[in-house]
């Protein structure tokens, strides 16, 4: 916990980057929901949830991230996946005789794993998630918001966690049951 929140007695954000149409996400959001509501009283007051429901990590946010919340192994590969950007991409045509395969940086740099992307592609990215965002869903598009930025993604600001999955969230939270 940082000395300033400390001071201050207010509690730690857990935001969840969420969206409605992806199962993983509405599952790891109800967890965690559950979890906040059967914490002890004073436990409750250690953390707030900041639902993000169908937003994009900000470009400072997602530097912070890839600056302080890489630790392990599983860590940066839940920050990957949720960038559909960072990895290779097959796709097969209509006619199904074509295969077109996409390079993510992971292909493009073999020093990847300190790569993130800088703030004119985030900007691309985060501007371009938005608008699809504002299409209904009758519209037919190729592209989706899950192929730009892919919820879910809980991040524990206080501990530098980050989670895609519930093992993941299953650990953020072992601080707070244990207060």
């Amino acid at each position: 916990m940082s000395l300033f929140r400390t001071l201050q007695q207010s509690p730690a954000t857990i935001s969840i980057f969420h969206s409605t149409k992806i199962p993983l996400s509405v599952s790891l959001y109800h967890l965690l929901d559950r979890a906040f509501i059967k914490l002890p009283a004073k436990a409750t007051n250690q953390f707030q949830i900041d639902l993000m429901k169908d937003k994009i990590p900000t470009f400072s946010q997602y530097q912070y991230l890839a600056s302080n919340c890489l630790h392990d192994a599983k860590s940066k590969q839940a920050l990957s996946n949720c960038y559909p950007f960072l990895k290779d991409r097959v796709s097969i045509a209509p006619e199904a005789t074509q295969r077109v395969t996409f390079r993510g940086l992971e292909s493009v740099s073999p020093t990847f794993k300190n790569r993130i992307f800088n703030e004119g592609e985030y900007s691309l990215i985060e501007e371009t998630f938005n608008k699809l965002q504002e299409i209904k869903e009758d519209d037919i598009t190729d592209i989706s918001p899950s192929d730009l930025f892919r919820a879910p993604l809980i991040i524990d600001w206080d501990q530098n966690l980050i989670a895609a999955d519930e093992e993941g969230l299953l650990n953020i939270l072992k601080k707070y049951e244990n207060q």
